[in-house]
C-alpha cells in the first residue's frame, strides 16, 4: 500500500487520486477465471460457481474492510486546531453484514443450495487534518480540506460455513472537503481509500465439490453529507467500490481437483448508507446503516439458489474521540 506523505494539501490529493487509479484496468472477468477452469479439465457448472463465489468472496471481504462512512459519523473534514497543530480523530466501529454465497459444501448438488450467515468485523481508525481549505465566503468554508486517513480491520469468517480463520485489513487513503459544516451548512466531502486484506480460504476441494481463495484489494470512493442539530447529528453517502486480487480457485472433478487461478479479478459495486450520532464534547457515539449492491448476472451461472445480483445489508455501531 502507497503512504500519504506530508507533502502540502496538493501532493495528499494527488496521492490520494493515485490510491484510486484503477491499476489493474485489464483485469479478467469471472466468465474468463471460469473458461480457464473448463480448460483445466473442470466441469463447467463446478467452475462457473466458483468463479461466481471467488467474486461474491471478494466484495463481502472488502465491504467488511471498509463498510459506508470513512470517519464514523462525520461528513466535515477535521482542519487544524491552533496554529500548525493538526485535530486528530481516533475511533473504533464494530459491525456486522448479512451476507449470502454457494454452500461449497454441499456437494450433493450441482449447482451448490445457498448458504447465509452474519459476518462481523471489529475497525480501529485515525483521521489527522493536514489542511483547513479555503474560504469562500465569510461563512463558507473548507473547501479543498484535506484529512489523511488510516484504518486496520479484522473480520471474523465462521469455520461452520466453511472458512479457515479470519481475516485482516489495513486501508490508507484521504477524504477532500468540499464544504465544512457551519450553523447554517452542511458538512460535504469525498474520500478515496485503497484497502488490502490477506489471504481468504472458502470451502475444501480434496473433501469434494471446491474451494475458492481471494486475496481482495479495494479501491472506494465515498460521498458524504452531514449536520449536527444541537447534540444530535445526520449522516448521508454514497460510495463505488471497485475491487481486484488475485484469486485461485480449485474444483473435484473425476477424482482429481484442477486448478484456476486469475491475478486480477475485477469487479465493482455502489453502496449508500446513512446514520445517527450523538455528540458529548470531544467524544461522539454514532450508528450507521447501509446497503451495498450486487454484481451481474454470469451466463454460466444461471438458475441458480445463489444469485450474484443480490446485495447485503450491514450496520455498524462506533465511537470517535476528537482531540
Amino acid at each position: 500500500m502507497r503512504r500519504l506523505r506530508s507533502a502540502g494539501p496538493v501532493g495528499v490529493i494527488l496521492v490520494a487520486g493515485a490510491l484510486a487509479w484503477p491499476f489493474d484496468s485489464a483485469g479478467q472477468s469471472v466468465s474468463d477465471l471460469a473458461g480457464r477452469c473448463v480448460g483445466a479439465g473442470g466441469v463447467e457448472t463446478t467452475c462457473g460457481e466458483l468463479a461466481v463465489t471467488a467474486r461474491a468472496l471478494q466484495g463481502h471481504i472488502g465491504l467488511m474492510a471498509g463498510l459506508g462512512s470513512e470517519v464514523s459519523g462525520s461528513a466535515s473534514t477535521l482542519g487544524r486546531r491552533l496554529g500548525t497543530a493538526p485535530r486528530i480523530a481516533v475511533g473504533g466501529r464494530a459491525a456486522f453484514a448479512r451476507v449470502s454465497l454457494p454452500d461449497l459444501t454441499d456437494q450433493g448438488a450441482e449447482p451448490s443450495r445457498k448458504t447465509s450467515f452474519l459476518l462481523p468485523s471489529l475497525h480501529l481508525g485515525v483521521a489527522v487534518g493536514i489542511f483547513d481549505g479555503f474560504s469562500l465566503a465569510p461563512t463558507v468554508g473548507g473547501f479543498l480540506a484535506v484529512d489523511a486517513l488510516g484504518n486496520a480491520s479484522l473480520v471474523f469468517l465462521p469455520k461452520g460455513e466453511g472458512f479457515d480463520g479470519h481475516a485482516t485489513a489495513f486501508s490508507l487513503g484521504a477524504r477532500i472537503g468540499l464544504l465544512r459544516e457551519s450553523f447554517t451548512l452542511p458538512g460535504i466531502s469525498l474520500s478515496i481509500s485503497r484497502r488490502a486484506s490477506g489471504d481468504v480460504v472458502y470451502g475444501d476441494a480434496q473433501a469434494g465439490g471446491g474451494s475458492v481463495r481471494v486475496d481482495p484489494v479495494v479501491t472506494s470512493i465515498r460521498a458524504t453529507v452531514g449536520k449536527d442539530l444541537l447534540s444530535v447529528g445526520i449522516l448521508a453517502g454514497l460510495g463505488w467500490d471497485r475491487y481486484s486480487g488475485d484469486v485461485l480457485i480449485h474444483a473435484a472433478a473425476g477424482g482429481t481437483v484442477v486448478e484456476a487461478s486469475s491475478s486480477s479479478l475485477d469487479a465493482s459495486r455502489t453502496t449508500v448508507f446513512g446514520g445517527a450520532s450523538m455528540n458529548f464534547l470531544i467524544l461522539q457515539l454514532s450508528g450507521e446503516l447501509g446497503w451495498a449492491g450486487g454484481f451481474g448476472r454470469v451466463n454460466e451461472y444461471l438458475g441458480a439458489p445463489f444469485d450474484p445480483r443480490s446485495g447485503s445489508l450491514y450496520a455498524s455501531l462506533a465511537f470517535r474521540l476528537t482531540i
